[in-house]
């Protein structure tokens, strides 16, 4: 309780500083995130797209356009459409035609979407190739009905199957099966079939936030460590080790706590997931880096060059986890690199991390040696 209360002084006195670092992994990740967004909804380019054909297979093709990353589609009436063309306003413009539906199932390939562009229509090619690839899937559906329509009568007569039956399990089929399969690698080596790396973005940028901020709250170390100070304890009931172990874990406590508030905020503004193997990781990178940024502040009695030295070996770490630049193929490569990022376990998910044991057991020695040297 004393080192309790004493802890509760020195963060009174510098409320304003520990409040910063706390919120700044929260901060600063909901900003990155909201940021990187508009840049890409800003960049992405502008189709106009017009529809005249009030189907369900016409609007299946503007659903699949405006899920593609790259577009932001307006979908509005032609005129309109081509009045913002004159002005720039859009890149292209794209009209669906009435009798798109009724063209499609006769297996007509021809004008069944017509298109305008202007003199500035930089994407108009990769654009309308896209758009003309949807095209030929409800196209190509269509004569796989009629092909099977005709399989069926010839040599089974009693199975009949209908055009929309055809369509939707051909849909079916695609959605359930992965019909491309493409495996890169390098020259005489096997490639490696395995599953699909995830990077969690979101918490990749908040667990570089927080290797910064642990960092520099635990300066704490190296201020009350000078030997000014540290005599004092001589002359009370607890050791400086011991005293030292406690804030750790004051801190600990309270760091976790804001892990559990960005899980939340997460949650509800990015629509992260939460569950019980989150927290587990959470849990186990907070302990982590804890422990390590203990170990860190041991080794330094100059708090300007402990500060240098935090923000370099922040950046080395955003650098090599993949958390910045994606480092799969990397990783995947030199799996031994898993074990040198203190944080790559977390980003994949994992709640076992060698170096928060590695950390552990340094702490153990420091603690037992500093006994012994006391005594």
């Amino acid at each position: 309780m004393n080192s309790l209360l004493t802890r509760f002084i020195h963060w009174k006195k510098q409320w304003i500083t520990m409040l910063f670092w706390l919120i700044l992994p929260i901060f600063g990740t909901v900003s990155i995130i909201n940021v990187t967004t508009a840049i890409q909804e800003d960049s992405k380019v502008p189709v106009g797209i017009v529809v005249e054909d009030e189907t369900l297979l016409a609007a299946n093709l503007v659903e699949s356009i405006r899920q593609t990353p790259l577009i932001r589609v307006d979908e509005t009436t032609e005129e309109d459409a081509l009045h913002k063309l004159e002005k720039h306003e859009l890149d292209s413009v794209f009209i669906i035609r009435n009798g798109y539906e009724e063209q499609v199932k006769r297996g007509s390939r021809n004008r069944l979407i017509t298109s305008y562009k202007s003199d500035l229509s930089l994407a108009y090619t990769p654009v309308s190739e896209m758009i003309i690839s949807f095209a030929q899937k409800d196209t190509g559906r269509s004569k796989a009905a009629f092909t099977v329509k005709n399989l069926s009568e010839e040599y089974n007569p009693h199975l009949q199957w209908t055009w929309d039956e055809v369509v939707e399990k051909s849909r079916q089929i695609e959605a359930e099966e992965n019909l491309l399969r493409t495996t890169f690698n390098f020259l005489h080596t096997d490639s490696i079939d395995q599953d699909e790396v995830t990077v969690w973005k979101t918490w990749g940028l908040y667990a570089v936030f927080s290797i910064l901020s642990t960092l520099l709250l635990f300066d704490w170390f190296i201020k009350e460590s000078r030997s000014g100070l540290r005599s004092r304890f001589m002359f009370t009931r607890i050791s400086f080790k011991r005293y030292s172990l406690e804030n750790t874990l004051f801190y600990t406590v309270l760091l976790f706590l804001f892990d559990l508030l960005a899980a939340g905020v997460f949650a509800f503004y990015l629509g992260e997931p939460v569950n019980l193997q989150l927290i587990g990781a959470l849990l186990s990178l907070r302990l982590t880096l804890n422990t390590g940024a203990l170990i860190v502040a041991m080794q330094f009695n100059n708090l300007q060059l402990f500060y240098s030295v935090s923000f370099a070996l922040t950046l080395l770490i955003a650098i090599s986890s993949g958390a910045i630049l994606p480092v799969d193929g990397i990783t995947n490569r030199f799996t031994w690199l898993e074990l040198v990022n203190p944080i790559l376990p977390f980003l994949s998910g994992k709640i076992s991390n060698l170096w928060l044991y590695l950390f552990i057991m340094l702490i153990s020695i420091w603690f037992v040696r500093r006994d012994k040297s006391d005594a």
